[in-house]
């Protein structure tokens, strides 16, 4: 047979109408409810502290960082100056005429200013064949001036034309063959022929040389 006690309020209004007062009896017993389940596992709360204690430790373990060190400052080693080499002073040389044309006579004679009385009346001629006058051309006395090249020749005067009387093309530095016909090197025609003086005498070379000079006027 169930249990017919009970303590409800609700239900105690049914029976009783008059005041009914509630007294604790200590002979009922109230059983707990079955398999109660605890609200937290007391495990877990060990592990967490376990855990937070050895995070606390592990944290104390840990050195302090030591302040960096002063960085050494070395001294800078003197800049050296790149050293350009300062270019060669171009050479100037005493010449004859104006050279307003930028045609370049040479002649090559140790003992004469141009040349001997017929080499002068010869290239007096020479230039009288190709219509220049004195302020026209430049005649500069190689002699003088032994080992000039003709590069060193081209940056000051800058010929158009060259007349070599004398100077062979192995004395400019040239790599070039002379065929008895008139060479164009870059911008510049260029004619090889004997010393005036010798020239004079030499009837062939003075044929081939008014050759040349016909194609150049």
């Amino acid at each position: 047979m169930e249990n017919q006690v009970t303590n409800n309020a609700n239900a105690l209004r049914l029976f009783f109408t008059d005041e009914v007062f509630v007294v604790k009896d200590e002979s009922v017993e109230i059983r707990p409810l079955r398999n109660p389940e605890p609200v937290f596992v007391p495990e877990n709360v060990s592990l967490a502290e376990e855990k937070e204690t050895v995070l606390k430790a592990e944290t104390i373990q840990i050195p302090a960082i030591k302040p960096t060190e002063t960085l050494k400052v070395y001294p800078q080693a003197p800049e050296i100056p790149h050293i350009v080499a300062e270019p060669l002073p171009e050479k100037t040389f005493k010449f004859l005429g104006g050279n307003k044309k930028s045609v370049l006579i040479l002649v090559n004679d140790q003992q004469h200013d141009v040349s001997t009385e017929q080499g002068r009346e010869l290239l007096r001629k020479i230039v009288k064949a190709v219509d220049l006058g004195t302020p026209d051309f430049a005649v500069l006395n190689y002699a003088n001036y032994k080992g000039t090249d003709y590069l060193e020749l081209h940056g000051f005067f800058k010929p158009v034309i060259m007349l070599s009387f004398g100077v062979e093309i192995a004395d400019l530095k040239l790599n070039l063959t002379w065929q008895n016909e008139i060479i164009i090197h870059e911008s510049t025609k260029i004619i090889f022929a004997p010393n005036l003086h010798h020239l004079d005498s030499d009837l062939t070379a003075k044929k081939t040389l008014w050759g040349h000079l016909q194609k150049i006027k």
